[in-house]
């Protein structure tokens, strides 16, 4: 068994060095792309149309089951808030 010590700037060595700065090279612009993909998508994601959206989408899914049928007792929960808000402002002017 014999054992080659490479020899500080040898040709192998320096090719082997060479492969692995394209390697880090390749990962570094691989890493770029998905960064600029992922702030693009998050951009995408929080447009002022994007954000209504979704809560838009939020506050259907609270009224509305898994097969898009009303919840009755969320939506009569939702009208006594109203209904309770609206009796404290009218109060609140008699009082006045």
């Amino acid at each position: 068994m014999t054992d080659v010590a490479m020899q500080p700037g040898s040709a192998s060595e320096s090719k082997q060095v060479s492969a692995s700065v394209v390697d880090l090279q390749t990962n570094v612009v691989a890493a770029r792309e998905e960064l600029v993909s992922s702030l693009v998508a998050l951009k995408a994601e929080t447009t002022p149309a994007a954000l209504a959206q979704r809560g838009l989408g939020a506050a259907k899914s609270w009224f509305t089951d898994e097969y898009g049928g009303v919840r009755p007792q969320r939506v009569a929960i939702a009208g006594a808030i109203v209904v309770g808000y609206i009796a404290l402002k009218a109060l609140g002017r008699r009082r006045r």
